[in-house]
């Protein structure tokens, strides 16, 4: 009884530590057909518009610091009535993120 358990479990412990092959998939290199596109990381251009906007309101408007638990923190400066109005907006704009005062 007790040779049965040792050859079973080194039996598992050689099943476990050998290489697996998945039937369906290959490995991956060079010479198989996969496409990869590489994705540029850059600042979309902007229309004069929307830099005309940005300066108007990083000039009179409320500065906030958002964070965000999956993009990380920024900043979002948004014009208003009033402060509790652009902080409002802020809020809005970044759904799920925590939106304090810029300091």
């Amino acid at each position: 009884m007790r040779i049965i358990a040792v050859v079973t479990a080194a039996a598992l412990l050689i099943a476990v530590s050998g290489a697996v092959q998945a039937a369906p998939f290959s490995p991956i290199g060079p010479s198989v057909g996969t496409s990869i596109q590489l994705v540029a990381t850059g600042k979309k251009s902007e229309t004069v518009t929307q830099k005309v906007k940005r300066a108007w309101k990083n000039l009179v408007g409320y500065k906030f610091d958002v964070s965000c638990p999956l993009a990380g923190s920024r900043t979002c400066s948004e014009t208003g009535s009033s402060k509790a109005d652009a902080h409002g907006k802020c809020i809005a704009k970044n759904f799920g993120c925590w939106v304090t005062d810029a300091r």
